[in-house]
């Protein structure tokens, strides 16, 4: 016996295009969704198995079958269909996940034919007296994520109703067909003509890192990744939105553009934003279900010196006016660019819908509660993500593992993170002064990046390793300055003195004390002594504006600050100024202090120039450090080594010349600022002092290849960076002091 047709009419644009690809690729999962939800407590089956028809039988787009060997698509309803259940009942079964990892495997490998079966099946699997996993799968054409609530709302109220025998007395549904004759009445041509000049003069595609193509022969190998923003953060975004009259969704576009622009070296971005549809002036639509979603390029502008704020309030005017034309079939919107296609190349969707637990929660007469959902789906896009907020923000990245590396969606988490945190610190910011690298990156491309695999003592402090270093050559040279010098011994037993004054002062775990010091003894003191105490410690260079050293000091409310002479004296501050040239620390004991802290604490802030604004301060863990100087595949600093410290110690490339020294026990030598500047003072510095290993910018490497390249004779290894290498200079180099030694 044949079933009846009830009704035919074409499809919506977004079923359209989930229709293309299916037909593009028979074997392809996309757009198939399996829904898994724990119930706990009794369910009967048979009055389960009923409420589910009777869903069917109210929402008419879920007895559809698609016929598309026409010229147009279409729908055609059956009057009588009724769902596929199963119950199986696998209670006295050891092996229960494996008898449901089984099943869903089965049942994805089963797909759907469109064009004849029912798109909706379900299985009730009973795992203990009390317990359930109820699967739910369909295909994405016939409904999408709003429709889930509904449909779960009305499946729990039916199936309380007939389990007591009362009538179901519920509002009749729209049917999804009043959505498509809505749809068919947009005028077309004013919706081309819009998109036509939103995406005019883009030509470039916006991409993400990838490791390869996709190939439409590999399986899409499905992951995920959850960003879960912090409640601090989550408000703070919240509050940036309100501040500017935008969306959070808009502040999350904005976000992602200025990570694509980075991306992509481009001010003008386009990906595909998921928006809901549920806005068509249809009566009864938001009970409706259904196919209402579609996909719509989002361009995002990022002129190098527009504000964030500005981009934000673009940003959202244009996806208002988008919206009003945000019907039109994705095709034939890209079909209007130079891209075609191309156009995009993942999606972005923002989930204001939910399965409401705690509504469900309230029929407290179903006999069972909802303990958990979870569900799996897969677009033709091998890159999306999906944002919802709730107490905190969470972002979801669906990937394909055969074309982004779980390394490259790592770095887009801390990217994402870096540009949230920096845009709602200050909206002002533009496009060249939004910094991508977060600052636990950085701390990894500068100090771990060259080998992530060779040990090295992580779980131990600066200080804690200086400790041991001294205990094992007290008596060895550890710092050296013009004609004096001071040993392991010494400067452990100093700078134990300077961490128990710094105590007193009230620097520990968590506090921050800055140096303000020109190159001398008492700056290497001082650093280890506000370590040793178990603080961070701010190096400022004395000839820095006094306005700027102002604001670092406010900026970490930093407690303490060791000087000399006059180099503190007109600086507007609040915090305890303390020389270190006066014996203020002679009175203390020079015995060990305990620590107070761990490797994972702060060991330093270093701010950058602030060529753009005012400076930002960057906090680097011990293990930073360490990583950096022990146990590294690119060097090994031994007992019998002599550093020249060339760095300032406000810029990162002196913590390899210090610590590299102090941990390991070799020598460091210390020059004044001028000698670095004076190319033969510096060569006799290193002949004189026998310097054994040096840390230098690429600009002094190649000025010392070609002004005194005698002076890098004797030198066991020279490492160099900052710019890009001259390989002329390098091979000069190389051919005078041998190989190995670069």
């Amino acid at each position: 016996m044949k079933t009846k047709v009830e009704k035919i009419y074409p499809l919506s644009n977004m079923q359209k295009g989930m229709l293309f690809h299916a037909m593009e690729d028979e074997a392809s999962n996309a757009y198939f969704e399996q829904l898994i939800i724990e119930l706990k407590g009794y369910v009967d089956e048979r009055v389960f198995e009923d409420s589910l028809n009777e869903i069917m039988k109210r929402h008419e787009i879920l007895r559809a079958s698609f016929h598309y060997r026409l010229d147009e698509p279409l729908h055609v309803i059956m009057k009588d269909r009724n769902v596929k259940f199963e119950h199986r009942d696998i209670r006295k079964q050891n092996d229960q996940e494996d008898v449901l990892e089984s099943y869903l495997n089965e049942d994805r490998q089963k797909g759907f034919d469109l064009a004849k079966e029912t798109l909706m099946r379900a299985c009730l699997f009973r795992t203990a007296e009390d317990s359930y996993q109820f699967v739910w799968t369909y295909h994405h054409i016939l409904l999408d994520g709003w429709c889930l609530g509904i449909i779960l709302d009305e499946l729990f109220t039916i199936y309380e109703k007939k389990r007591k025998g009362k009538g179901l007395q519920l509002e009749e549904p729209r049917p999804y067909s009043d959505y498509i004759k809505w749809l068919e009445s947009q005028d077309k041509d004013e919706a081309q003509e819009y998109w036509g000049k939103y995406l005019n003069g883009y030509d470039q595609k916006t991409l993400i890192p990838k490791l390869r193509t996709h190939s439409a022969s590999a399986l899409f190998k499905r992951k995920e990744k959850t960003i879960e923003c912090s409640k601090e953060l989550t408000n703070r975004l919240i509050k940036l939105a309100n501040r500017n009259h935008v969306t959070i969704n808009t502040v999350l576009q904005g976000i992602w553009g200025v990570i694509l622009a980075k991306y992509n070296n481009s001010e003008d971005v386009v990906f595909g934003t998921v928006v809901s549809g549920r806005d068509a002036e249809v009566e009864g639509i938001e009970k409706m279900v259904g196919v209402f979603i579609n996909t719509i390029p989002t361009r995002v502008r990022l002129e190098k010196n527009k504000r964030f704020k500005d981009v934000l309030r673009k940003t959202q005017s244009d996806a208002l006016e988008s919206n009003r034309y945000n019907y039109m079939n994705l095709a034939e919107v890209q079909a209007l660019t130079e891209l075609k296609n191309d156009l995009i190349d993942h999606v972005m969707v923002f989930e204001n819908y939910a399965v409401d637990q705690k509504a469900f929660e309230q029929k407290n007469d179903v006999g069972f509660e909802m303990e958990s959902v979870s569900g799996e789906e897969q677009t033709n896009y091998s890159f999306s993500i999906s944002a919802g907020l709730d107490d905190h923000l969470k972002l979801l990245i669906i990937y394909d593992e055969n074309v982004y590396d779980e390394t490259i969606i790592n770095h887009i988490e801390k990217h994402i993170t870096a540009v949230a945190e920096q845009v709602t610190e200050d909206e002002e910011k533009t496009l060249s002064e939004i910094d991508l690298v977060s600052e636990e990156e950085r701390n990894t491309l500068l100090y771990a990046f060259n080998d992530t695999k060779t040990d090295y003592p992580k779980d131990k402090t600066i200080h804690q390793l200086f400790e041991e270093q001294a205990m094992k050559t007290p008596d060895h040279t550890a710092v050296v300055f013009g004609s004096q010098n001071m040993t392991y011994r010494e400067l452990d037993e100093k700078s134990n003195q300077a961490a128990r004054l710094l105590r007193e002062k009230g620097v520990g775990a968590g506090s921050i004390a800055a140096l303000l010091l020109d190159r001398s003894f008492e700056m290497i003191i001082g650093i280890m002594g506000i370590l040793k105490a178990g603080g961070a410690y701010l190096p400022i260079d004395p000839e820095t504006p006094k306005d700027r050293i102002s604001y670092m000091l406010k900026d970490t409310e930093a407690g303490v600050l060791l000087t000399q002479g006059e180099a503190a004296d007109e600086i507007d501050c609040e915090a305890e100024v303390i020389h270190l040239d006066k014996t203020a620390f002679d009175r203390f004991s020079e015995e060990r202090l305990d620590a107070v802290n761990d490797s994972g604490d702060a060991a330093y802030i270093i701010y950058t120039s602030g060529s753009t604004g005012m400076p930002k301060g960057v906090v680097a863990p011990h293990y930073s450090a360490v990583r950096v100087v022990r146990n590294t595949n690119y060097i090994d600093i031994r007992t019998d080594d002599v550093i020249l410290q060339l760095s300032n110690y406000s810029f990162d490339g002196s913590i390899f010349d210090i610590f590299g020294a102090l941990l390991n026990g070799a020598s460091l030598v210390m020059i004044e600022k001028e000698t670095v500047l004076n190319i033969n003072e510096l060569a006799d510095v290193i002949e004189k002092e026998k310097v054994s290993v040096m840390f230098m910018t690429t600009a002094l490497f190649n000025t010392l290849a070609d002004i005194n390249i005698d002076s890098l004779a004797n030198l066991r290894k020279i490492l160099f960076g900052g710019e890009r290498i001259s390989i002329p200079h390098a091979k000069k180099v190389l051919d005078r002091v041998g190989q190995d030694k670069l």
